[in-house]
């Protein structure tokens, strides 16, 4: 039976990849073109189905033969439909990881955030982008440095795996997702300025403040 099923599924991926290649080089992946193709081929099989049967066959049965192609349609039209919403949720996510956390636990009176940005909040441990970015002041008395460092923390202890090897293009992706969900005290983040924090923060990790920072975010998220 498991040689069976190894065989049979080689066999399915054959098939599968040879039906992407002939959609992605004749059909060329336009959702129209597919589904006349389908479409058509429809129509060649109650065609050839008449020279097999007879053509009385056909006019006799045209109702039920009409039906089936309404109904191919139809249900051709909603899968593309539906296959057209997915690119539009994907576009919707940012594409990093978030640790399963309890969001009844969290303490959001420890960085002030409004039920607006709470909602928001939620938004980002799904997995989604923010709809309205969200207002970050913790730290005023320390400084708008002392404010990213904060937030790096706190993505540090939200994102699977931290955020400090973060380099080249995915770092740039991460300062990105930063920009687009967050302001600082009512100010947009700068790319540049998130540049040398960063640095700055790795390499303090050590140092008192910041492991007061760890510990303050991570009583922020009820994890000590």
């Amino acid at each position: 039976m498991e040689k069976f099923i190894l065989e049979s599924g080689k066999a399915l991926a054959r098939l599968r990849s040879g039906i992407n290649d002939f959609i992605e080089d004749k059909i060329e992946g336009n959702v129209t073109h597919l589904i006349l193709f389908i479409l058509s081929f429809f129509i060649l099989f109650v065609t050839s189905f008449s020279l097999i049967f007879g053509v009385k066959t056909i006019i006799d049965g045209y109702v039920y033969f009409l039906i089936l192609l309404i109904v191919l349609a139809v249900v051709l039209v909603w899968l593309a439909i539906f296959y057209e919403s997915d690119k539009h949720l994907e576009t919707d996510r940012h594409n990093f990881k978030v640790e399963p956390i309890n969001k009844y636990r969290i303490r959001f009176e420890y960085i002030n955030l409004d039920k607006n940005a709470k909602e928001q909040f939620f938004r980002l441990l799904k997995g989604r982008k923010v709809q309205e970015k969200i207002n970050f002041t913790v730290g005023n008395k320390s400084g708008d440095s002392a404010n990213h460092r904060i937030l790096f923390v706190l993505f540090d202890e939200l994102l699977v795996g931290g955020i400090q090897d973060f380099s080249g293009e995915r770092k740039r992706d991460f300062f990105q997702l930063l920009m687009n969900s967050f302001l600082m005290n009512n100010e947009p983040l700068k790319e540049n300025t998130l540049k040398t924090s960063f640095s700055a923060w790795k390499n303090d990790q050590e140092k008192i403040n910041s492991r007061n920072q760890r510990k303050f975010i991570r009583q922020m998220l009820a994890k000590e």
